[in-house]
């Protein structure tokens, strides 16, 4: 038998949740059209920054629905730069998931490939260089996101860290994290598209780094 909810729901409260629903998954719509809009516009523009104007008419919407969600264009580029920290934090999540049975040391190459290896993508290195371009010095609250992507990634690189011997495996995955997101922003404002032996060096070096 299953339990019935002792006060289930009217149907006027049915009504006002399938509209609060249907609200939220239009919203969730505009905005990725916003963020979508935004991102290919500046990566065609190089470091061009684009207007608002032409981020909401390339998004096919107006001014009014843009500012019901962003108060500017800089929070606009604040959270396509969060929405891309997130996208790399899971990546590298699902490569270390699906690695899970290797050794502690391939586990770690494989994470901090995962992160250097989008300069090597044309389309997602031009879309990573106009973001970092944009939201390096001009947002001024976009530097916690890397703050909070660096510690995300900290922490997936703790477990192999601590397997592979280091004294405070935390410590350790967080200066293999900053050094992999350091090392890809220079590969990327710097125009410049890695070679194996970049790649490989900088993950022989960081492997060691993290056994100290």
């Amino acid at each position: 038998m299953t339990a019935t909810d002792p006060n289930p729901p009217t149907l006027a409260e049915r009504a006002v949740r399938r509209r609060m629903a249907a609200a939220e998954e239009g919203a969730r719509a505009e905005v990725d059209a916003l963020l979508d809009a935004g991102l290919r516009l500046m990566a065609e523009g190089g470091r061009r920054s684009p207007r608002v104007a032409d981020i909401v008419a390339s998004a096919g919407l107006s001014n009014d629905a843009f500012y019901r969600y962003f108060d500017g264009k800089d929070a606009l580029v604040e959270a396509i730069v969060e929405r891309g920290a997130r996208e790399l934090a899971a990546r590298v999540r699902r490569r270390l998931q699906r690695a899970a049975d290797a050794a502690p040391e391939e586990r770690l190459r494989t994470g901090v490939a995962a992160v250097v290896r989008q300069a090597t993508d044309p389309g997602l290195a031009a879309r990573i260089r106009a973001v970092l371009s944009a939201g390096v010095a001009p947002v001024p609250d976009a530097g916690h996101v890397m703050v909070v992507l660096v510690d995300d990634l900290g922490t997936l690189f703790a477990a192999p860290a601590r397997e592979l011997g280091a004294a405070d495996p935390e410590r350790a995955g967080r200066t293999v994290a900053g050094a992999a997101i350091a090392a890809l922003q220079h590969w990327l404002l710097a125009g410049r598209t890695p070679d194996e032996a970049d790649i490989e060096q900088l993950m022989r070096f960081l492997v060691a780094g993290a056994r100290v």
